[in-house]
């Protein structure tokens, strides 16, 4: 595909998992990439391999501070001299019952998750509105049906997808789309690495690594990622899987809520 040449693509949390797939799957499509993430050198190395400074430019940014969001769109579009998306991919995982859950945990949640997506599309904003571009909000099903032990995270996802929503409809007449993409589960993509855990967490279970129907793998999450850029639907859910759920959720939440507690409870007992 070629969609994309000469069109300049931002994305944060570039260096790991659907990020990384993304910057890839945007290049194969003729984009220039600028990419953020805080490790420099995993970065550096991306952006090399993805055809060097004309092509991809790596710019080690941490989401969470806005001071370095500003700096990373600022950096972008001097370099390239446009932007024409934005993906806001970056984000980390709390995970845990909320009882164990710490002080300050919900706070770098949705630091990260949400106020990073915020801070980055207030910065990109002007340039996307000079070339008529979209902002591209990578979410996930948890934060359309609330997941029990990432009751933050959940939250943190709901708060984008609500916001974006609202977006969506004040930017629309200055011809700027906003689209989210709610990924299910997707091998390849370890939140929990980087993310807290705290008690109760069903994440990085020694020994219990399962793949839940539906699973996807990163690099098909990239490529809804690239239709969605290029078709600008207002939301799109990942994943037979996730659809069932999200729709099954629309119509019967008690059902939902039934299996989660019920799946729940018995992985918390193993």
């Amino acid at each position: 595909m070629t969609d994309f040449d000469g069109q300049v693509i931002l994305i944060t949390g570039a260096s790991t998992g659907i990020g990384r797939a993304a910057a890839i799957a945007f290049r194969e499509a003729g984009a220039r990439v600028a990419l953020a993430a805080r490790s420099a050198d995993v970065l550096a190395r991306l952006a090399e391999e993805l055809g060097g400074p004309e092509w991809a430019i790596a710019i080690p940014s941490d989401v969470s501070d806005p001071v370095q969001c500003e700096r990373f769109v600022a950096e972008a579009a001097a370099h390239f001299g446009r932007v024409d998306a934005l993906v806001n991919n970056a984000g980390m995982v709390v995970s845990g019952l909320f009882e164990h859950l710490q002080p300050g945990d919900a706070e770098r949640q949705f630091q990260v998750n949400f106020f990073g997506a915020l801070y980055c599309a207030r910065a990109a904003l002007p340039h996307l509105k000079a070339g008529r571009g979209v902002i591209v909000n990578v979410s996930s099903v948890a934060g359309l049906i609330g997941t029990p032990t990432a009751s933050v995270y959940s939250a943190s996802k709901a708060a984008m997808n609500a916001w974006a929503r609202a977006l969506w409809v004040e930017l629309k007449p200055a011809g700027v789309d906003v689209v989210t993409v709610c990924p299910y589960f997707t091998s390849g993509v370890q939140l929990a690495q980087k993310g807290v855990i705290r008690e109760g967490s069903l994440h990085n279970r020694p020994g219990k690594e399962r793949r839940a129907p539906g699973t996807q793998t990163a690099e098909e999450a990239a490529q809804a990622i690239l239709r969605a850029t290029r078709r600008r639907p207002r939301i799109v859910v990942l994943s037979w899987a996730g659809r069932l759920i999200w729709r099954l959720d629309r119509l019967f939440p008690w059902l939902v809520d039934w299996i989660m507690a019920r799946g729940t409870r018995r992985l918390l007992e193993e």
